[in-house]
């Protein structure tokens, strides 16, 4: 992948675990089995709000045998999309307030129809072409619930948008002003969502700051804008 920083997997193999499962760690990779022939459901409180531990946690709780809490979840979008999806084929999951999320095992998931949500980082890499370029572009599929926070920010530096049913226009509003970003877990701005943002904020009048909380090395690409 790319060169953002480190990406353990130990909240992924720690809740594997909780569930039950054995983990071994051997010179040619990860050995996973479940000794008793099926997962357990566990208390888990993940140290960090992560989206593809909170996926991995939700995967395995639908089939393990009993209750499942999950504290500390991810709740973007694309959370809620995926315990839409495991509902349709079966799954009992509701979730709390403070990201906690309650997974009931099933003892069978079943097929299902799904149309899965928009890819936000594409729509946030589209609205910056727009005003990076002077431009307009609109967006097919994009949501306004989804692109809340990312639509303040763009209005913050200068941009405009026209929400309709089916997407969302992107386009300048006058010049472009600097502003000051923190990336941060979901309902905040994503980190994903920064590179694109600078390459706007490269057309900005004054000084813009950008703060990354959640990858280390996220800024790599800044050299190539430099060089540009």
């Amino acid at each position: 992948g790319c060169r953002i920083g480190d990406r353990p997997i130990d909240f992924h193999l720690d809740a594997l675990r909780k569930f039950g499962a054995t983990v071994e760690k051997l010179p040619s990779g990860i050995r996973l089995s479940t000794p008793n022939g099926r997962l357990h459901g566990a208390n888990i409180h993940l140290p960090y709000p992560s989206v593809g531990a909170t996926e991995q946690v939700l995967l395995t709780a639908v089939r393990a045998e009993g209750t499942t809490e999950l504290r500390n979840a991810a709740i973007e979008p694309e959370i809620m999309d995926l315990i839409a999806l495991l509902q349709k084929m079966g799954a009992i999951i509701s979730y709390e307030p403070n990201r906690v999320i309650l997974i009931e095992g099933v003892e069978k998931l079943r097929g299902y129809d799904h149309r899965s949500i928009f890819d936000r980082n594409e729509a946030a890499s589209w609205a910056a072409a727009a005003l990076a370029t002077d431009g307009e572009i609109f967006v097919e599929g994009a949501r306004q619930p989804e692109m809340l926070t990312f639509l303040n920010v763009i209005r913050r530096m200068g941009g405009d948008f026209d929400v309709r049913e089916d997407g969302i226009l992107f386009r300048r509003d006058g010049d472009m002003r600097a502003v000051t970003v923190e990336t941060d877990v979901h309902p905040g701005f994503m980190t994903d969502w920064q590179q694109p943002l600078i390459v706007a904020l490269t057309q900005a009048h004054g000084e813009s700051i950008v703060h990354e909380t959640v990858y280390e090395n996220r800024f790599g690409f800044t050299s190539a804008l430099n060089q540009m």
